[in-house]
């Protein structure tokens, strides 16, 4: 089938699979449940396209502009989304099982309780991005650009964030169960109540600490964790389970926690002693103290 035999028809709900439509001018169409399983549309212009309910698994999307389209529970698992333009796209609760959105823009994209488990996120830019709730289990988000995006309840177990950018973001009771921080930035994040049990946190390469300064970890479950070359410096540690945590090289100076944190017993005195109380009834650890 020609596309062009098709002029202003309304594509909704059509099979297109069979259908070329690469490089072509699809702006603001509607193509509400249309099923594009496997097709190439590598060039074509869908700013602004209504795709919900598509299927466009497998469908290679490499570069394509869909900047503000509404991909409202579109399937695209395993899907070519590399480097395509999604900023300000509406992809809540959208199927990206295992996509590739390596170098893709998704700044200030909507993807509410999307599932994006086991996808590739490298170098992708999610910089404010609505992800609440969203599934990024096993997904592989390095240097992917996720700053002062909304990641409350999300599920990140497993997930890889080696030199990721989550300055700013909020993880609070996000369920970061076994994911793996190398050189990552989280300045300022909010994991109040955050799920972290045996994640392993360190250098990657060359890159430096992992950066927690002015975090918000109150509440937060570190049981278990491996820690190497962290940075908690101004971090809040109330309520904090560290019990059973591997430290070393874990910057601790001017963290405030209080007698509900858990300190792992090889550094419960000792922070103490570096500590002094509060008019809150906080404690400050005010010395120098390094966990090692």
């Amino acid at each position: 089938m020609s596309v062009n035999s098709l002029g202003e028809e309304d594509l909704a709900g059509r099979d297109l699979r069979n259908t070329r439509l690469k490089d072509y001018q699809l702006h603001g169409a509607d193509l509400s449940r249309c099923i594009l399983q496997g097709t190439d549309l590598r060039g074509t212009d869908l700013q602004g396209a209504n795709l919900t309910g598509a299927n466009l698994e497998g469908a290679n999307l490499a570069g394509v502009d869909l900047t503000s389209a509404t991909l409202h529970d579109t399937v695209l698992t395993w899907a070519i989304l590399k480097g395509a333009h999604l900023s300000g796209a509406d992809l809540h609760e959208g199927h990206l099982h295992g996509a590739d959105l390596c170098n893709a823009d998704l700044q200030g994209a909507d993807l509410d309780q999307a599932d994006l488990g086991d996808a590739a996120v490298r170098s992708t830019n999610l910089r404010g991005a609505r992800l609440t709730r969203v599934r990024l289990g096993g997904a592989d988000l390095k240097k992917a650009t996720v700053a002062s995006a909304d990641l409350e309840h999300a599920s990140l177990a497993g997930a890889h964030m080696t030199e990721t950018n989550l300055a700013e973001v909020r993880l609070s009771q996000a369920d970061l169960t076994g994911a793996t921080f190398g050189g990552t930035d989280l300045t300022g994040a909010d994991l109040r109540e955050a799920r972290m049990r045996e994640v392993m946190m360190g250098r990657s390469g060359r890159t430096g600490y992992v950066r927690l300064e002015r975090a918000d970890l109150s509440g937060a479950d570190l049981r278990d964790a491996k820690l190497s070359s962290v940075n908690f410096a101004g971090a809040n540690l109330c309520g904090t389970d560290l019990g059973g945590v591997l430290a070393y090289e874990v910057e601790l100076t001017g963290a405030i926690w209080d007698l509900r944190t858990r300190w792992d017993y090889h550094h419960e005195l000792a922070v103490q002693d570096a500590s002094m109380p509060q008019p809150d009834g906080t404690f400050k650890v005010m010395k120098r103290y390094v966990m090692r």
